[in-house]
């Protein structure tokens, strides 16, 4: 099991990779403020929001709402980083309480589950576990990853050429 913030989700989605989250992990699990997120963009016409959507139906994706403690810790969590979101934030506190690892891009975000001691991984090791569990042939994977910037994923020179480099030792 793991928590997921919105980015790696939205970015399966659009990729139509979605359920490699359900191939490596089985269940996922997220917060109703990540499920909020994932509301606006349906909102704003974003199909992707709509195969995620589909994936909680389908019960292998679980919203869970926070409790009152939660909520609490997730409003410290914010006053102390003021550069995360709401979003971020409850997926963060979710998967401390939970024990399990976080699938989360954001850069800050990262960082703060760093400083939790939580393990994490995103978009790019969700691709590249998948290689390395045979869910994904390499080539289908750098064609995935040469493509997420078309689909507004910022991805830099350095991180794609770092990325090619580690799937060919796969």
């Amino acid at each position: 099991m793991i928590v997921s913030d919105s980015t790696p989700l939205i970015y399966l989605a659009k990729l139509g990779h979605i359920q490699l989250l359900q191939d490596l992990f089985f269940k996922v699990s997220v917060s109703t403020e990540v499920m909020k997120e994932i509301a606006r963009g349906k909102q704003q016409g974003f199909g992707d929001a709509t195969t995620i959507e589909n994936a909680a139906s389908g019960g292998w994706l679980k919203v869970i709402g926070l409790s009152a403690a939660q909520r609490r810790r997730l409003s410290k969590l914010r006053h102390i980083f003021l550069d995360i979101s709401e979003a971020d934030a409850s997926a963060l506190v979710l998967a401390k309480d939970l024990k399990v690892p976080i699938c989360v891009d954001d850069h800050r975000a990262v960082k703060v589950a760093e400083m939790l001691k939580l393990k994490y991984i995103g978009t790019l090791g969700i691709i590249l576990l998948s290689v390395k569990r045979k869910s994904m042939r390499r080539d289908q994977a750098e064609g995935l990853i040469l493509s997420l910037p078309e689909h507004g994923f910022f991805i830099g020179p350095d991180l794609i050429s770092e990325f090619l480099k580690q799937l060919r030792k796969t």
